[in-house]
C-alpha cells in the first residue's frame, strides 16, 4: 500500500514537471529541427532533405508568353509544345491569339 502512493505522488510531480518544462521542450525541438535541415541544406550528399542533384538536372521550358524559364513540372501545358509559367500567362496568350473571345459573351 506505501509503494503504492509512494508510486503515484513520484507519477503526479513527473507529471507536473513535464507540463512545466513542456514549452522548453518544444523549443529544443524547433532549434534541433533548423540545426538538422541547415545541416542536409549544406552536405546533400548525406540523405539531406534537398536533393539539389534532382532540382540541378530539371528540365526548364520557355513560357510562350512572357518568355522567362520556368521549371517543366511547374509549367502549365495544353496539349502541345506550348508552355506557359503561369495560367494567367495563358490567359494572356489565349486572349491575344483568339479574336473572337470578346464577340462570344455578347448575343
Amino acid at each position: 500500500m506505501k509503494l503504492l502512493i509512494f508510486l503515484i505522488i513520484v507519477g503526479l510531480l513527473l507529471t507536473f514537471l513535464y507540463w512545466r518544462l513542456r514549452p522548453y521542450i518544444a523549443a529544443a525541438r524547433r532549434m534541433l529541427g533548423v540545426v538538422r535541415d541547415i545541416r542536409g541544406m549544406s552536405a546533400p550528399e548525406h540523405g539531406g532533405s534537398i536533393n539539389r542533384s534532382t532540382a540541378a538536372s530539371e528540365k526548364l521550358v520557355r513560357c510562350q508568353s512572357c518568355r522567362t524559364w520556368t521549371p517543366a513540372a511547374r509549367a502549365v501545358s495544353l496539349r502541345g509544345p506550348n508552355y506557359y509559367c503561369s495560367h494567367a500567362c495563358l490567359e494572356r496568350a489565349a486572349g491575344h491569339s483568339e479574336p473572337r473571345a470578346a464577340g462570344r459573351n455578347q448575343r
